[in-house]
């Protein structure tokens, strides 16, 4: 099983199209259900809602395999033990 650690938001609305390509549907609306484990069309993968600056604790410490958060969120937690394989471009549109 693979656990994939997303927060809701534009960070999981952004990587939706990205999992989709990838062959992963999120079965479940998160802003419809009260789960914090959500399903995948995948029966190996799953998605994980916690709060963005959680991410890189839930990889670190094996709550969740993989997750996508902002740089910014990675480099405050300072990034013990995690690295950053790819850049998703998804970026913060500057106000």
């Amino acid at each position: 099983m693979i656990t994939l650690a997303l927060s809701k938001g534009r960070i999981f609305d952004e990587t939706l199209p990205l999992l989709k390509a990838a062959g992963i549907e999120v079965l479940e609306d998160p802003e419809k259900s009260r789960k914090l484990i959500l399903p995948t069309n995948q029966p190996n993968v799953r998605v994980v809602l916690v709060r963005a600056s959680d991410v890189p604790t839930y990889v670190e410490y094996g709550g969740a395999d993989l997750g996508v958060t902002g740089l910014d969120t990675l480099i405050e937690h300072g990034g013990q033990g995690l690295y950053q394989p790819l850049d998703l471009n998804i970026r913060q549109n500057a106000a």
